[in-house]
C-alpha cells in the first residue's frame, strides 16, 4: 500500500474512532448501514416472494390446462348412483306443452313430416338427465338447438320437436354404467314421443328423421325399433344422424334395409357425418374409439375398431371425392332467431372430404362458424350449423324423389288387419247325373 493510502486510511480510522467516542458509529455497525442493509433484505425477500408466487400461479395454470378435461368432468358429476337417482318429472306427449313444436295432422296427400331429436343442452351437475324445467337448458334448446338444427327443414313440411329428458353432457364423457343408464332413460322419452308423433300425423307421406349429437344416438334407436317395419320404412325419405357415429356393420344388423345415401337423390337411407379439421387428431380418435351405439338388443356398444359411415353433406353421397369450398352452399349461426325467420347462409366456407368415416374440413373462414375456445367447448354441441343450406337442399331433393317413387313404384299393401279363423267344412257328394 502506498504511503499516501496508509495516511488516508489512518485518518479515516481516527475520524471513525472520534465519531464513536461521540456516541456515533461508523462501518457495519452504523445506523445508516444497518438501515440500508435492512431495506436491501426486505427488497430481496419481496422479489423472491413475487417470483415464487408467479411460479406457483404458472404451475397451477399449467396443471389446470393439462387437466382441464378432468376438471370439467369433476364439476359435472352428479355423484349419485343412477339406481338411487330420482329422475325429473316425465313429459306427457299428449300435452302440447311437452313439445317445442307438437305434431300436426296431414293437410294434403303425401305431405312430408319432420321429426327432430335435438342435441344435448344440459351439461350436468345436479342430474343425470335433463329437468324439463331447467331454465339454462331450455334457453339453449330454444336459442341454439332449434334454430340451427330444426330450421333447415322448416320448408319441407310440419316439424315436430319433442322435449325429452336428455342425458346430461357428463353422461357422454364417461362409460360408467350410470351414464349408459342415463342414455337409455333418455331414449325411452324419444321412443314415446315418436309413437305419439306417428299416431298424430295420420299421414301416408314421407318422414324425415333428424338427430344431432345425442339426438343422433336416439334416431339410430328409432331406425332399429320402428323402421324395421317395412310399411314404416317405405315412408322414410332420409334420416340425418349428425355429429354421431354410425358403424357400417349396423347396416347388416339393426339397420337392415337401409344404407348410407349413395347419391343426392337416394331415399330410405342415412346421411351421417362428423366434421373435423385434419389436425384434430385427439378428437378424431375419441370419436372413433369412444362413441357408443345401440345394438339389436338395445345395449350400448363401443365403436372402437369398427368402420364408420360418412356421407358428404355437400355432395350428398357416401363417396371419397373432394368437394372444393366453392360447392359449399352455406353455414349459419342461427342462434337467437325466431321460428320462421330465414337466416342468410354464408357460402364457400370450407372444402369437405370423407376419410375413413370422418368428414375432413378446412378451418371455416367466418369466426361465427368455428368452435369456441372455452372450458369444455370441444365436448359441447356447436351453436351453429356449418351445412345449414346444404341440408335444406338435400332434404328437399330426397323428399321429392320419394314422392316420385310412390307414384312410379306404388306402395306396399296395407298390413293384414287380423286373424281369420278357419273352420272345417263338410264335403257332401252330389249325385252323378248319369246314374
Amino acid at each position: 500500500m502506498a504511503d499516501s493510502d496508509k495516511i488516508n486510511s489512518g485518518r479515516n480510522s481516527i475520524a471513525c474512532c472520534k465519531m464513536s467516542q461521540a456516541g456515533l458509529l461508523c462501518g457495519p455497525d452504523s445506523p445508516k448501514f444497518t438501515l440500508r442493509y435492512s431495506v436491501l433484505n426486505k427488497a430481496t425477500f419481496l422479489r423472491l416472494s413475487l417470483v415464487s408466487l408467479a411460479g406457483l400461479v404458472l404451475l397451477s395454470a399449467i396443471l389446470a390446462y393439462t387437466g382441464r378435461d378432468n376438471l370439467f368432468r369433476f364439476f359435472l358429476d352428479p355423484r349419485v348412483p343412477f339406481q338411487t337417482y330420482l329422475p325429473p318429472k316425465a313429459p306427457d306427449y299428449s300435452d302440447p306443452a311437452s313439445w317445442v313444436r307438437p305434431p300436426t295432422p296431414e293437410e294434403t296427400k303425401n305431405q312430408p313430416h319432420v321429426f327432430v331429436v335435438t342435441p344435448t343442452t344440459y351439461w350436468g351437475g345436479d342430474h343425470w338427465n335433463t329437468d324439463l324445467n331447467d331454465e339454462e337448458s331450455n334457453d339453449r334448446l330454444l336459442r341454439e338447438a332449434v334454430p340451427n338444427w330444426a330450421g333447415p327443414f322448416r320448408a319441407i313440411g310440419p316439424v315436430s320437436i319433442p322435449k325429452y329428458r336428455a342425458a346430461s353432457l357428463y353422461s357422454f364423457l364417461t362409460t360408467r354404467n350410470d351414464a349408459r343408464a342415463a342414455r337409455a332413460f333418455a331414449y325411452g322419452d324419444v321412443l314415446a314421443a315418436f309413437d305419439r308423433f306417428f299416431a298424430e300425423i295420420d299421414s301416408a307421406g314421407p318422414i324425415i328423421l333428424v338427430g344431432v349429437e345425442q339426438g343422433g344416438l336416439h334416431v339410430l334407436g328409432l331406425l332399429q325399433d320402428r323402421f324395421d317395419n317395412p310399411h314404416v320404412r317405405e315412408r322414410l325419405a332420409v334420416a340425418y344422424v349428425i355429429d354421431f357415429a354410425v358403424p357400417l356393420d349396423l347396416f347388416e344388423g339393426g339397420l337392415h334395409g337401409l344404407s348410407p345415401c349413395k347419391s343426392a337423390t337416394a331415399t330410405r337411407c342415412i346421411v351421417t357425418y362428423n366434421a373435423y379439421q385434419e389436425q384434430d387428431t385427439k378428437e378424431i380418435t375419441r370419436f372413433r374409439e369412444r362413441s357408443m351405439v345401440w345394438d339389436q338388443k338395445g345395449r350400448l356398444q363401443k365403436t372402437q375398431g369398427r368402420a364408420l359411415a360418412c356421407v358428404n353433406p355437400v355432395l350428398g353421397a357416401a363417396v371419397l371425392d373432394f368437394a372444393p369450398a366453392r360447392l359449399h352452399l352455406g353455414g349459419v349461426a342461427a342462434s337467437g332467431l325466431d321460428w320462421g325467420t330465414d337466416p342468410a347462409p354464408i357460402p364457400g366456407q370450407t372444402s369437405t372430404q370423407c376419410d375413413e368415416g370422418i368428414l375432413l374440413i378446412e378451418k371455416p373462414r367466418s369466426e361465427n362458424l368455428r368452435k369456441k375456445v372455452s372450458l369444455g367447448a370441444r365436448f359441447k354441441p356447436d351453436p351453429f350449423n356449418l351445412f345449414y343450406a346444404d341440408l335444406s337442399k338435400d332434404s328437399a331433393a330426397r323428399t321429392a324423389a320419394l314422392i316420385e317413387r310412390f307414384d312410379s313404384e306404388g306402395r306396399l299393401a296395407p298390413p293384414f288387419g287380423g286373424m281369420i279363423e278357419l273352420h272345417d267344412s263338410p264335403i257332401n257328394k252330389t249325385p252323378d247325373s248319369t246314374q
